[in-house]
């Protein structure tokens, strides 16, 4: 086999090379899932429930466009809110689906003044009067009929403009929504279509760009574009520009560390020819599949690539080194092969296995996760044994040769190490012991990240908008609770949705701008409380009027996003703050809909996209646990069956989970949180470490089999060391390539997974040689200690 592959290292080579060309030429490329519902299985119930709320309401995909404008309730100001609306509407953006603007908002008040003073007249008389009040709302112009915001604006005075203005910052339905107490704020409400009827992140970058547009041309500060679709947007919108960016960027640090190290171009160009196949292949079957990856999918690029560093660092350190012995490179390179591809192959399988239990997660962006990096993971393997023998022996020389005879100095310094090692074992264990306990006592402090706000770096314009928005507005957050109603919209159930209502907003765990409005149909149809006041006979009669003439008006949108009904169910619409501890938004939700039950039923439920994307988070951390556990699990197994020894296979994961309950612990005592990608880290640091792992202890066993203990752990330490160095620096450089990511998830996830190899690389060089040697110490005692006397059953003591 190691003679094929070498005889026929220019037709395999070629064949890759080709792969590629065509890859990089006519490839597809992945495509991500710019929803939330990427985040969960088809049949995932809480994902069900929101869509069953969608199609009952509509999506609560609503982004606000917020900027200031000193004269905001004034007839020039209100025309900037006009233009500004026409900007962004459904005709100009394909991804808008409506608009909703303060200037075509109804005067809500006066439409209570002519219900009351219709009223008041004759049965007849008031028939006829709603009759042609329906005709006039059907048809009035937003811009200049009285009724509306506009209109009554441009017809007040200066004392009637006042009037209007505190009107309109005391209203519970525009407040906070569309204008600030101090009416200097305002903002224009983009209601986007359904995720997959149009594209998120041009959809955003289209709002952004007609909003700056618009602020240029009056001279006023950039406005803010806030909303849980624009969280979803700028992080797929990372993904995108991040991925390729930190692949490239990978690959450079990657080969330079390789031919810093081996001296060699074509060592160089194996893992990079291996990693970029591998990667574009993926994406093109992706691509083929119809696979979308999701949020988590983030790192998936970058990893790829270092994926392939191990196998080829490993095959790179033992060619040398057998050059140094026979200047035959032939006779080196089967050497090399024959010596090699055991670890290769073990730890190819065992990486996948430990990969591919992340498919037991019950979050779809792991499973895919998991899946994905466990076929590449084999697939890697296999094209660098191919892609190898090139380096051995390639058509020109792009290398310093090592001289026959020479020492290497790593290894050297490998051998004094070892030697240190073998002669203070006890003082190894008790200082790795020293550092590693205080520091994985951080694992009890781990929290986990639901503010996707602080998935962001701060000075990105998401955050910079958030943070603007959140101190004029309030919070951003949505959530919602569906609520059934019965048969028809009456005195009673609009005084239990105020109650509600009122219940919920009093909320104040901590913040208390913890919730920043709770909107409903009752604050549509009775936002002063001016119908509550009035009989019970009056209060039905108004209100079924309000719900025809709005039913026949411009806003008849509006009712329908508050009320269905076919299915006699209302929404009710609460705002929070977007940045507040994961306890604290658990506890409101908990509470809402608890009083949402209490008033309304069991069947009042819960949702929406900021309930969601907390959901999210918490299930990516729920299922770590479990899935670290299965991936331990089958790595362990394969280590037991590799070595033919479950005390040796323990002893062998022993360095990888140190590492990984170090870097947790790091985690814990930094504040790192939790969050969709750093949940990740346990898992794939078990995958990445335990790679050199296999190649130490697979050479120790074999040479321990005809060598003694001593001489098998400095000769399989002598050549492993050195390549273990160089994988591990070529990974961790690797992974520090994501630091460059404006996501923050993505660069904590580079961080701590370059942590863990570090972490892992000391306790494979320095604390797995020490147990060895204790374990052969503890042996050579238990076979020199003498027997005891057995006494015979004649009497005869014998020893």
């Amino acid at each position: 086999m190691t003679d094929f592959l070498l005889r026929s290292r220019y037709v395999f080579g070629s064949l890759v090379a080709v792969l590629l060309l065509g890859l990089a030429l006519f490839g597809e490329r992945v495509s991500y899932e710019q929803s939330i519902g990427s985040f969960f299985a088809d049949d995932d119930p809480v994902m069900g429930v929101y869509q069953k709320a969608a199609a009952t309401f509509g999506d609560d995909n609503f982004v606000f466009l917020v900027y200031d404008d000193p004269e905001v309730i004034s007839p020039a100001g209100l025309d900037r809110a006009a233009e500004l609306a026409a900007a962004v509407a459904p005709e100009k953006i394909p991804g808008v689906l409506r608009i909703e603007s303060l200037d075509a908002m109804p005067l809500v008040w006066a439409l209570d003044d002519v219900l009351l003073a219709m009223d008041k007249l004759p049965a007849f008389a008031h028939k006829l009067a709603l009759d042609a009040a329906k005709r006039t709302v059907k048809n009035f112009d937003l811009r200049t009929n009285t009724m509306t915001v506009s209109g009554a604006v441009r017809a007040a005075d200066a004392q009637g403009l006042e009037a209007i203005k505190r009107r309109l910052t005391s209203n519970a339905l525009f407040k906070g929504t569309l204008l600030d107490e101090t009416a200097t704020t305002t903002a224009v409400l983009a209601r986007l279509k359904k995720s997959h009827e149009h594209n998120v992140i041009d959809t955003i970058r289209l709002l952004r760009e007609q909003a700056d547009a618009f602020a240029a041309r009056h001279k006023l500060a950039r406005p803010a574009v806030v909303g849980p679709p624009v969280l979803l947007a700028d992080g797929f919108a990372a993904i995108e520009i991040d991925g390729r960016r930190l692949a490239a960027v990978g690959m450079a640090l990657i080969a330079l560390v390789t031919l810093s190290a081996v001296h060699s171009v074509w060592w160089a160009i194996v893992p990079i020819m291996a990693g970029w196949t591998v990667w574009l292949a993926t994406e093109t079957l992706l691509h083929f599949f119809n696979i979308r990856l999701s949020l988590s999918g983030g790192p998936l690029v970058a990893q790829i690539i270092v994926l392939t560093m191990p196998a080829a660092s490993h095959l790179a350190i033992h060619f040398r080194d057998n050059r140094r012995r026979d200047s035959d490179p032939w006779a080196a390179g089967r050497l090399t092969l024959r010596t090699v591809w055991t670890p290769i192959v073990w730890t190819a399988v065992t990486g996948a296995i430990g990969y591919g239990a992340l498919v037991t997660s019950d979050v779809l962006p792991i499973q895919q996760f998991g899946a994905i990096l466990g076929v590449c993971t084999l697939t890697a393997a296999v094209l660098v044994m191919v892609l190898s023998p090139i380096a051995m022996l390639p058509p020109f020389p792009l290398e310093i040769p090592v001289r026959e005879g020479s020492q290497s100095r790593v290894s050297g310094v490998m051998n004094r190490l070892t030697f240190w090692v073998h002669r203070h074992p006890i003082r190894v264990v008790a200082v790795v012991a020293a550092l590693t306990i205080p520091l994985s006592l951080g694992v009890f402090r781990l929290t986990y990240e639901t503010n996707y706000i602080n998935l962001f770096r701060p000075q990105t314009r998401v955050v910079r908008d958030y943070r603007a928005v959140e101190s004029k507005l309030g919070g951003i957050g949505l959530v919602e609770l569906v609520v059934p109603i019965g048969s028809a919209v009456g005195p009673e159930v609009v005084a239990k949705l105020n109650r509600v209502g009122s219940t919920i907003a009093s909320l104040a765990p901590n913040d208390p701008r913890a919730i920043a409005q709770v909107i409903s149909l009752a604050t549509v149809l009775d936002p002063d409380g001016r119908i509550a006041a009035l009989a019970p006979d009056a209060q039905a009669r108004i209100l079924t009027g309000k719900l025809d003439l709005i039913g026949v008006s411009p806003q008849a949108s509006l009712l329908r996003s508050f009320w269905n009904d076919e299915t006699k169910e209302a929404r009710i619409l609460i705002r929070l703050l977007e940045q507040q501890p994961a306890a604290t938004k658990a506890w409101i939700f908990h509470k809402a809909e608890e009083t949402a039950r209490a008033a309304f039923g069991p069947s009042s439920y819960l949702t929406g996209l900021s309930y969601l994307m907390t959901r999210t988070t918490e299930g990516v951390i729920a299922t770590q646990w479990s899935t670290f556990g299965w991936s331990a699990a089958g790595i362990l197994v394969m280590l037991a069956l590799a070595f033919r020894s479950l005390p040796l296979a323990l002893l062998a994961i022993l360095p990888t989970l140190l590492s990984v309950v170090i870097v947790l612990g790091i985690m814990g005592w930094t504040s790192i949180k939790l969050d969709i990608a750093t949940a990740l880290v346990a898992s794939v640091a078990l995958g990445l470490s335990v790679d050199d792992t296999f190649h130490c202890l697979i050479q120790f066993h074999k040479q321990r089999k005809t060598r003694g203990f001593r001489k098998s752990l400095f000769d399989s330490y002598s050549v492993s060391g050195p390549g273990v160095l160089l994988s591990s620096l070529a990974v961790a450089v690797g992974f520090m390539a994501l630091r460059t990511s404006e996501f923050e998830p993505f660069v904590n996830f580079g961080t701590m997974v370059a942590i863990a190899t570090a972490g892992s690389t000391l306790g494979n060089l320095v604390l797995l040689p020490a147990c060895l040697t204790l374990g052969e110490r503890w042996r050579s005692r238990r076979r020199q200690s003498p027997k005891p006397p057995v006494a015979s059953s004649s009497g005869v003591v014998t020893p």
